[in-house]
Order: structure tokens, then sequence, then C-alpha cells
């Protein structure tokens, strides 16, 4: 008995160990495409559960399933399907035609186009990318993601200028920024940094003429395609919340000379604001003008204090909160309402900033019509010091503490000859206040399945209002005969622009045959676009602080300035294609342009067109696609884009200006003159031909690691340019605006994207980057080889590249030696020379992205080298004794480096450079001839930037999903975090402030570190 139930219970424990056998029984097959393909990368997951793994390279998988349990394939551009768990499993996926017809791109007046159909250079940046680092201003996000682009500051502080050029400066005179287009309709730089990046769905970057014919001139140096945020995927109501503190910090000062202090002469001087004092010594010296009387002199240690002038700034601070109320989708319904508030205090002590961004946009389809506006209004209101805050502080001796003489009294500073900038934060300011409001309105109207209208039209006014101030300083102590006294002075501007733009489009879309298909736009073009300003300022205010024009004791000086420019055209796109895989593009369109109509010119049209073909070979040729190659593009475009915008309206026409003295003084009297600059009467457009080549390729598209390479090739010919040419005297004319100048540009980009790792819980992508342009300038005008003003300063020379930076140099022999005088000091050039383009030979740009389930880090970085910028931060520096060419050798005479006496013929070896001997000597050679020389502050402009770093995490679904939540992410990241220059850039000036000639801007360059968080229900 005892033995049967042995037996039993072996029976039985076999049995259970069979089931739960079975249970763990591992399926497995592969999955191939609908050619029969093997397809990597597919997801396999046990429905219902977290089971699930990816075919490999072969497309196979393996997967611990119970039989009967169903195996979920998904793929991206492919349908998901469901099949039941067993052993040698065969399945095969079929294309998604919903998911692979969504994929389309915005081009030039909103038409949307597959990637196959484009047949020039473009690249899209997602709004996931465009915000990872809570970047407020949407250009500034741009930078270094883009191949091709310069973003380019030309002012720092709270409110920062920015431009776009792509592929580098083709216009000698005209305008080199790209086009900015805001959800169709032509917009400006300035209304894309007043919109909230997180309302913006993505951006089209079209980086040449080629893509951008239909816009007509305005198109003809790129084009930035802005598409706003619209509807929600699902139709529920969802409401997103994102808040965010960053706060701003000085990145670098400038390297400055830690050997000497506060004199003059090699004397120590109190008073001065040099640095041509005596060696510091350590020992206990007088400090700034005695404060608050005559007789309250302070001391400190003659020693150097490093960064002395860095207590001046504080650390900024930027709140911002923005909230999206969206509905419904674009096909049927939707609408959207996106608020937006942003508090800044800037890194300079009072200076702030507040803005306010209100969008609200809606659509609705009626029948056949589909209609949908969008109302933008934004409010940017800055309060900020005047003057050249950083240029007074950098001209601090390294001995002075600054923070001592922050009273705000003028009185109280370290030197006779200067302005405290403490006093200036309080009584030497600037208030701007800019309003913009839009509106834009579309209705499309379907026809039948193959025609269809779309009419569009937007007005824009932009309004702003800037006064300023200076309040009056009376100098009661009058040390050493100096008298410090500061005039009142008080301004006020208002300016206002409308601008209307109106599309209207007729659209076909047919399939002609089977293989062949045929896509047309024709329409017509209008835009309207009106400036007024007025002013008027005047010095000594009756009443202290009261700021008003009624309140100028002494003459006022009014300005007012009034202009408008009308354009109008009709163009016509054709896009044939054939079997999906060749593609021809052909556009042309005709401007009227009023800036070019006088009294006795009538004809102010012109014409261009545009051709473009695109070859997808992997699609053409079977067999050609492989596990290796997966898509294959080549594409072809050639364009001739007018361009008038370097002529400005009214310029055609003489006109009168103000003469110099009047009115009289205390007289009614005024007088006018002729512009002392004229225009031909004979002026017409510029000319850009453009030529570009392309090429896409896909490698291992649907397995990892998988790779994009993409490149661009384009030449181009700038004919027929604007240029100002000296006139004879003998006419009474100065200068004369005439069509002669021509550049020929080049430029190479390719992209490589790639992702080593793709699993479901890691996934590691990037793009790596390299761009070069070049223009060249091959002719100026008739009478001359070069055009451009001031030492230095930027100038267009025939036969070499542009822009170029020309100022004096030294004077060298044939052997390339420097020529001295006499007496030991360079000679300078008798003309102005080329001291290097400011164009970089190249760009890298690198990004990255490492994702860990639902932790994200990701990092932007650049690279540009080749060019050169000059530095008016190294020359004022040299001027005050501050840097540190001006204390080597310890202020003694030197023997110049490969040099030689003028007539000599030899190596100079014992003729000394820098004065006679005693400190007032060298001071005179570094201030009256080193000084003199532009090319000792032209410097590389070489520079690696860490733009963004950014670590985001998103918590899951699961979690959120209790508290009601859809979406619920954390994340900090930092901007401008790191920047590694030459070391003869001294931490002087950031090269990309200020155009290749940089100077001291509002602040220092800065960095920044944000927290954020994000929201949405």
């Amino acid at each position: 008995m005892k033995l049967t139930f042995n037996r039993f219970l072996v029976l039985l424990f076999v049995l259970i160990s069979q089931l739960v056998l079975a249970q763990e029984k591992n399926a497995s097959g592969v999955v191939t495409d609908p050619k029969g393909l093997p397809l990597p990368g597919v997801n396999v997951v046990v429905k219902g559960t977290n089971r699930g793994v990816q075919t490999d390279f072969d497309g196979k998988f393996k997967i611990q399933a119970a039989q009967g349990e169903m195996l979920v394939f998904s793929f991206m551009g492919m349908q998901t399907k469901e099949v039941s768990a067993s052993a040698n499993m065969n399945v095969k996926l079929s294309e998604d035609a919903l998911q692979l017809g969504e994929v389309t791109v915005t081009t030039a007046l909103g038409i949307k186009r597959k990637p196959d159909e484009i047949t020039t250079s473009n690249q899209v940046v997602k709004t996931r990318e465009l915000n990872q680092a809570s970047n407020p201003n949407a250009i500034q996000s741009l930078a270094g993601k883009v191949s091709g682009l310069q973003v380019t500051t030309t002012s720092t502080g709270l409110n920062p200028n920015t431009s776009i050029v792509l592929r580098g400066a083709k216009s000698i005179s005209g305008n080199n920024e790209a086009l900015v287009v805001i959800d169709n309709i032509v917009s400006s730089a300035s209304v894309l940094s007043a919109i909230d990046p997180n309302t913006i769905e993505s951006i089209n970057v079209v980086k040449g003429a080629n893509g951008a014919a239909l816009y007509g001139e305005r198109g003809a140096t790129g084009v930035i395609i802005v598409t706003t945020k619209k509807g929600t995927k699902s139709e529920k109501m969802t409401v997103d919340v994102t808040s965010s503190v960053t706060t701003e910090s000085i990145a670098y000062l400038p390297e400055t000379q830690n050997r000497y202090g506060q004199g003059w002469q090699g004397d120590f001087d109190w008073t001065d604001q040099g640095s041509w004092g005596p060696e510091y010594d350590g020992s206990t010296q007088v400090i700034g003008i005695p404060f608050p009387l005559a007789t309250d002199w302070r001391f400190g240690a003659y020693e150097h204090i490093e960064d002395n002038i860095k207590p001046f700034f504080d650390t900024g601070v930027n709140l911002q909160n923005s909230i999206t109320i969206a509905g419904g989708n674009v096909e049927s319904g939707y609408i959207s309402l996106n608020l937006n508030r942003q508090d800044f205090k800037g890194v300079i002590p009072s200076d702030v900033r507040a803005k306010n961004f209100f969008n609200l946009s809606g659509g609705k389809k009626i029948g056949k019509f589909m209609l949908s506006g969008i109302a933008r209004y934004s409010n940017d209101k800055t309060t900020r010091v005047n003057g050249d805050t950083y240029r007074e502080l950098s001209n601090t001796p390294g001995n002075i503490p600054v923070q001592m003489f922050n009273s705000g009294d003028n009185g109280d500073h370290w030197t006779l000859y200067d302005d405290s900038p403490y006093w200036s934060l309080k009584n030497d300011r600037t208030d701007s206040s800019s309003n913009v409001n839009e509106f834009m309105g579309e209705a499309q109207y379907s026809l039948n399945d193959n025609i269809g209208f779309v009419l569009r039209s937007s007005v824009r006014n932009t309004s702003g209002t800037t006064t300023s101030f200076t309040n009056e300083y009376i100098d009661l102590l009058q040390l050493t005969g100096t008298d410090r006294k500061i005039r009142s002075f008080y301004s006020q501007a208002n300016s206002n622009r409308r601008v209307i733009y109106t599309d209207f489009l007729v659209n076909f879309d047919y399939n002609l045959t089977e293989k062949v298909s045929f896509k047309s736009n024709v329409g017509l073009n209008a835009t309207d676009e009106k400036f007024n300003s007025v002013g008027s300022s005047g010095r000594d205010l009756s009443i202290a602080g009261y700021y008003d024009l009624d309140n100028i004791s002494n003459v006022q000086n009014p300005l007012e300035s009034k202009s408008r420019q009308r354009t109008a055209g009709i163009f016509g796109q054709i896009d044939f294609g054939y079997n999906d895989y060749l593609f021809l593009n052909l556009t042309g369109r005709n401007d009227w342009n009023s800036s070019l109509k006088t009294l006795y010119r009538k004809n102010t049209s012109f014409f261009y067109p545009s051709a473009g073909i695109a070859f997808i070979p992997t699609k053409a040729f079977e067999g050609l696609k492989g596990n290796v190659l997966n898509k294959a593009k080549i594409s072809a475009s050639y364009v001739k884009v007018g361009n008038a915008s370097a002529l400005a309206p009214h310029a055609i026409n003489n006109t009168g200006v103000r003469a110099p003295g009047y009115p009289y003084f205390l007289t009614p009297l005024n007088s006018f003159i002729l512009n002392n600059s004229i225009v031909s009467k004979n002026i017409e457009n510029e000319f850009v031909k453009s030529a570009e080549f392309n090429i896409n390729l896909e490698f291992f598209n649907r397995q990892v690691p998988r790779l994009t390479l993409d490149a661009a090739a384009t030449i181009s010919r700038n004919e027929n340019q604007l240029l100002n040419t000296t006139v004879s005297s003998t006419t009474g004319v100065g200068e004369a605006l005439i069509n002669i100048g021509e550049t020929r540009s080049k430029a190479f980009e390719v992209d490589l994207g790639f992702t080593p790792v793709k699993t479901e819980t890691f996934e590691w992508n990037g793009r790596l980057s390299y761009s070069t342009f070049k223009t060249i300038v091959e002719k100026v005008t008739d009478d001359s080889d070069i055009v451009g003003s001031g030492t230095p300063g930027i100038y267009a020379v025939e036969g070499q590249e542009f822009p170029l930076i020309r100022g004096y140099a030294y004077t060298r022999d044939d052997q390339g030696r420097v020529v001295l005088d006499s007496n030991g000091d360079p000679i300078k050039s008798s003309q102005l020379q080329i001291l290097g383009k400011t164009t970089p030979d190249y760009i890298l740009n690198f990004s990255t992205e490492f994702r860990y389930k639902n932790l994200s880090l990701s990092a932007v970085m650049d690279y540009r080298t080749g060019h050169v910028f000059y530095s008016s931060v190294a020359a004022g520096l040299n001027g005050q004794g501050r840097s540190i060419e001006s204390a080597e050798g310890g202020r003694q005479p030197f023997i110049f480096p490969s040099s030689t006496i003028e007539g000599s013929g030899v190596t100079n070896t014992t003729v000394t450079t820098g004065g006679d001997g005693s400190y007032a000597g060298y001071q005179e050679y570094i201030t009256d001839n080193y000084g003199y020389f532009d090319e000792n502050f032209v410097l590389d402009a070489s520079a690696f930037k860490l733009r963004e770093v950014a670590l985001n995490y998103e918590l899951s679904k699961k979690t959120i999903s209790r508290f009601g939540l859809s979406k619920f992410n954390v994340g900090i990241s930092g901007r401008n975090l790191l920047t590694v220059l030459p070391k003869e850039n001294r931490n002087y000036n950031d090269p990309e402030t200020g155009n290749g000639m940089a100077g001291y801007s509002f602040t220092p360059p800065t960095k920044f570190y944000t927290f954020s968080i994000n929201l949405a229900f």
C-alpha cells in the first residue's frame, strides 16, 4: 500500500513538471517584411505582460511563452500583428500605409510634401530637440543643431539680438539673414524670439535659395519655416503646464596682467583709471575718491585681486511659466490656447525684463471648407542701465575692490576720469516696451479630391516705445582741477510697423496614370509694409527726476521717419512623380517691388524660375535595397532668385534731409538740403543663381546599428549687386548706389545620424555634421576693387573671401620681418591691409542622447575654426595697461622678434623697442604705437562650445495615472557650460558676438542652469 502511494506521488510530480515545462516553453521564429526580407529590431511582447524581446540581425527571436498566449509584433511603419505563440513561427508584417503617409514636411507657402518629393536640402528640428534645455529663445535653441546654420548674437544682456545666417554671407551690402516664416506667414526673427518655444511643433530649415523659390526675394538667403502645435492627437482636451527657473552667471572674464596696479607712468595715482602704476608690493595705499567728505580717505592693500570686477555682477534669474490648453485635431476641428509669462532679473543689478505671450489658434471643418485662425500677442518690457558698464568695469585696475564703491553716488568712485557704474545703475537708464499683435486667417476649400483653394491673410503690428534718461551730477569736490559734471538728458521715441501679408493658392493633385502623379500650385502674393517713428530728445531737465519732453529746458532735437513698401508676386509650381521613385519640380515667380518705382520708371518687375529633380534608386531597382542599404535618394536643383532687399523704400527718389546745425540756436528757422547719397535711376534688383546637389542614404534602417548619411553641395552666384560708389565731387553728390558687385559662393554639408544601440530599455543616438561655406568677391565696381569702411572694418575685396577685416598692420620686408624705424618703433603700414576672414573654414556640430527607461541625457556641442575677429575688449585693456601684453618683460625695452631696421636689410639684434627704459616710455610705446596696430587685436576666432546638456526624467504613465496626469517630466539642464578658446583669445570675447567685430556689448559671456517641470492632464 505504501509502495502504491509512493508511485502515485512520483506520477503526480511528473505530470506537474510536464505542465510547468509546457507553460514555460520557448516560442521562436522569424519575422519578415512584405518582400520576405528579415526584419531586425521588431518588438515582440507577450500580450498583457512585461515580457518582451527584439528580433536579431536575421529577424529571428526567441521568447518564453506558453502555448496559446498571444505575441504582439510591432515595428515602425508596419501594421501591428498578434499571433498565438508556438514553436518555429513565421510572421510576415505588412506596411502601414497610414503611418507612412503621415510623414510629410511643410515646405514653402505651407505646401506639404513627402521627403522623397523634396528636391532641395532641408533639416527638420522637432519640438523635443528644440526644448530639451528649456531655452526661452527658439532662435538660440537652433545653434549647433543644424549644419550650415550660424546663430550670431549681435548684443548680449537681458534681451539679446540675434541673426540667423545660412551657408554664409553672400550679398556684399544686402541682407544675408534667413527669412522666418511662422505658420505659413512671412514674419521676422524678432517675432520668432518672442514666441513660447513650447508651442512650436517643428522648424524646417531650408538651407539655400533653391528651396525658397516660391517665397521670392525674401527667401534668397534660406528660410526658417516654423509650424506651431494645433490640437491633440487623441482629440480630447489636454492641459499642458511647464514651469522652469533658470539662473544666469558670468561664464568667464578677460585674463589680465597681475603685476602692475593703479597709476600713471610708473607712479601710483589714486585718481587714475589706468593700470600704469608701480609693481604690486602689498603696501597700504589710498584707494579712490574720498567719500563722503574730502577728508574721508580710504585705504587698501596694493595687490592684485583676481577677477576684481566680478562682485559687481549679480546672479540672474529667469522664471518661466507656460500653460497650453488644446483639444480636437487639425483634420476636423481644433482649438489651442497658450499663455506664457517670463520674468528676468539680469546679471547687471537693477536690470529687469518682463515678457508676456498669448497665442490662440483654432480651426473647424465645415463641409468642404476648413477655416482656421491665429491670434498672437506679445509684450516685452525691459529696463536696463545705459552706457558701457562692462567697458568701464574692465578698465578698473586690478587692485581695486569694486564692491567698496557701491553707495550709488558718483562721488564714490575709484577714479576721477569716468563715471561710477554703481551711479549709472540708478541715474543713466533706458526703459523700452514692445508689443506685437498678429492676426491670421485661412480658408481652405476642397472642390473635389483633386482641386483645392487656399486663401490666407495676416496683419502684424509691431509697436515700440523707448525712453532714456541721464540725471544731473554736480561735482562739488573738483579734485586735481577736474570737473566731472554731467548734464541731465531725456529722450523718447515711438515706432510702429504694420505688415499685411496675403496668399491665394489653387492646388491640384492628380494621378495621371497608375505610375504618373501630377501636383501643381499656382497663386499670388501681396505684401504691404508701413513704418513710422517719431522721437525727440534734449538736455537740462528743469525739474530733476521728472522725465517728460515738456521738462526739457534746452532746444529739443525732434526726429521723424516714415516709409512704405509694397510687393506683389504671381507664382506657379508643378510637380511630376513617376512610380514613386522619380520626381520633377518646376517653379516660376514674377515680382513687383515698389522700391524700384520712380516718376520716370514704371517697370518694377522681375521674373525668376527654378527646377529640381529627385531620384530614389532603391525603389527603382529591385534588389538594390537590402539589409545594409535601406534607402538611397539623389536630388539636384537650380534656381534663379531676384532680390531687391538692399534697396530701402524711397531710396531711389531724391529726398531732402535737415542740414547740420539747424534749427538755428534759439530761433525757429530750419533748412533742408538734398541727400548727399543718391541712387542710380537705372537701378535694378540683384539675382542669385544657385545649383544644389544632394544625396541621402539610410543604412540598417530596420535594425541596430542604424545610420543615415545626408550630403549637400551648392554653388551660387550673386550678380548685379547694389553697392555704393564714390562720385566726383563736381556733381555735388558724395556717393551713388549702383548695380555692379558680383560674388560666387560654395557650400558643402554632410550629416551623419547614428543609433548604435536600441533596446526596450536603453537607446543611444546621435548626429554629427560638417559644414563649410565660402564666398569670393568677383567684382566690386568699375572704379574700385574694394568696398567697406572703418579701421578696422568689414570689407569686400575683389578676388578675396567675403567678409574680410582690414586695418593697419606692421610693415614687413620681403622676408616677413617687421620693419622698425631708427628709434626701434614698428612702422605702421601706409595702407589698410587684409587681416583675416570672418567666415570659418568649417563647423563641426555634434549632438547625442542616451535614454535608459524613462531617463534621458542629451548634449549639443560644436567647434569652428579658420577665421578671425577683432576684439575691442583686447584693445581697451591694452590701452589701460590691463592686458597681459602690456606687462610683459617688466615693461622694459626689448628686441622686437624677427625685425629689421628700415634700410638695413639685416635682422635686428641691437636696437630695442619699448621706449627709453622708463615705465613712462614703455607706456607711451604700448598706447601710442602698439595700440595703433589693428593687427595686434585681430584674434583667432576658433571656439569649442558645449551649448547644451540636459537630464530629463519622465515618470511612468502607470504611476502618474493615479493622479489623473498623462505626463510628468522633470529636468535639469545647462547652456553655454564650457567654451574653449585659443590661447591668444584670453577670454576677451565670445567670437560669435559681433559679426567679426566684437566689442564689449552689455555683459560679458554668461552661462545658464535650469530646473524645469512639465506636466499634462
